[in-house]
């Protein structure tokens, strides 16, 4: 049964778990994984569920992280709706994320570009001096597509772009201690 993920979700289907499992063993697939946690579950095996189901949430965990993305994605975009869902479904699965949680209680994106009509490399360094770094980069990147940055300026956008990274690795490294 190493074949489609529609001949699992078949199998799933009609009650074939043992098939489910052999299958997921050779498969990457997440959703293949899962259908084996629950196989295994239905079949009272409950340690080999536990430890199929914990990776399984460890990746969603990990993958969650699209969603703040598309946060971002549709506030620039203007949908105030799907912006919020987003971010609510990010902080579900980290809700240690102070600057996410800023987003989402009125600090959003999109209010602060109602105030700010024109991005400068002095918002961008404001921005970068508070810590909203991923605001600071989104900044230098309009100016380096609309009037290009000069050497100052690049090279503090590559301090702050730094400075990003840092702060993310933390966070991930303190989210893997708990």
């Amino acid at each position: 049964m190493a074949g489609s993920s529609e001949k699992v979700q078949k199998a799933f289907d009609e009650g074939r778990y043992l098939d489910v499992i052999k299958a997921a063993r050779t498969r990457k697939n997440p959703e293949d994984k899962l259908l084996a946690g629950i196989s295994l579950y239905r079949l009272s095996r409950f340690a080999e569920a536990r430890d199929v189901l914990e990776k399984v949430s460890a990746l969603t965990k990990s993958l969650a992280t699209a969603e703040y993305y598309l946060a971002l994605i549709h506030g620039k975009e203007g949908d105030d709706d799907a912006y919020r869902a987003c971010l609510e479904r990010y902080l579900a699965y980290h809700p240690d994320d102070d600057e996410a949680r800023d987003l989402l209680e009125g600090d959003t994106m999109l209010r602060r570009e109602e105030f700010v009509t024109e991005p400068s490399v002095e918002l961008a360094r404001i921005y970068a001096q508070q810590g909203h770094y991923e605001q600071a980069l989104d900044i230098y990147s309009r100016l380096a597509e609309s009037r290009g940055l000069d050497e100052d300026a690049r090279r503090h956008a590559s301090a702050v772009q730094n400075l990003y990274i840092m702060k993310t690795l933390e966070e991930w490294l303190v989210r893997l201690r708990k």
